[in-house]
């Protein structure tokens, strides 16, 4: 009887431990592909380009931003085609943001945690096309009020200035 006991507990604790690197295996393909695509970003060297995208989240309308960056700082924003004042406060949309936001939001990605995010990118210049925040199922622990799902998509990417290949 005892053996069985002891054969049960090995089996559970080995099955806990391939869920768990199942796990940590999936966070680091995420980080290699982020890396990756990182240094295709800065392989081309793109320091001025326009694009527009859509955040999504909850119930509230798509805002529709549309951004022009020049030697990496936002010069111009629109929201809902009308110019923000300050064009300086939609600089976490800018790649290099979106690319560092990502790295810290990967991280949070645990098969029990309430929200997953999934992040693609663009094949030829490495910049995220889409961050999608949503909850998980398998979730273990309670949402809390911060707990929100969103979406920002990516689209008309126009480099301002020939990139490198």
């Amino acid at each position: 009887m005892k053996k069985i006991i002891l054969l049960a507990i090995i089996l559970l604790f080995t099955a806990s431990l391939c869920f768990a690197n199942a796990a940590r295996e999936l966070v680091r393909t995420e980080n290699k592909t982020l890396t990756d695509n990182i240094i295709k970003w800065k392989n081309h060297d793109i320091k001025s380009y326009s694009m527009k995208l859509v955040y999504a989240a909850g119930n509230r309308p798509d805002t529709l931003l549309e951004i022009k960056v020049e030697n990496k700082k936002v010069v111009s924003c629109l929201r809902d085609e009308v110019a923000i004042a300050d064009p300086s406060k939609a600089s976490s949309y800018t790649v290099d943001e979106m690319h560092s936001s990502a790295k810290k939001l990967l991280r949070k990605n645990k098969k029990d945690s309430p929200m997953l995010y999934i992040v693609q990118y663009d094949e030829t210049y490495g910049y995220i096309t889409s961050l999608v925040r949503i909850y998980n199922p398998k979730a273990k622990a309670d949402l809390t009020p911060n707990d929100f799902s969103y979406k920002i998509k990516v689209f008309n990417f126009v480099p301002e200035e020939p990139a490198k290949r």
